[in-house]
């Protein structure tokens, strides 16, 4: 998902349990159960409440975990600082789990 790729096609993320797709049409979006999100988990109570951010920077989406509490997971490995994230990688907040399209 950097510049080499189609950066005409925005990424999409999949609920993978219920196939909700969210677009990543902004250059930054979080994810948790507060209101204040731009995908909110209000049914998930391992998520914190500003769980996660996925941005783009210089080409490239990013996630960033936010200091949660459980910990943000990409390929079932957590994210300690920033992380590229490429299609198909799955993406895991508190129990919710996300695919990149």
């Amino acid at each position: 998902m950097s510049g080499g790729s189609d950066a005409r096609r925005l990424p999409v993320l999949v609920n993978l349990k219920t196939g909700e797709r969210h677009t990543l049409d902004s250059p930054s979006i979080s994810l948790g159960r507060g209101p204040d999100n731009q995908i909110i988990l209000p049914e998930d109570g391992y998520a914190s409440a500003t769980h996660a951010r996925i941005y783009f920077d210089k080409g490239w989406w990013l996630i960033e975990d936010l200091h949660s509490s459980n910990g943000t997971r990409v390929n079932d490995q957590f994210v300690s600082e920033p992380r590229a994230l490429y299609p198909s990688d799955v993406i895991k907040v508190g129990r919710t789990e996300f695919r990149i399209e």
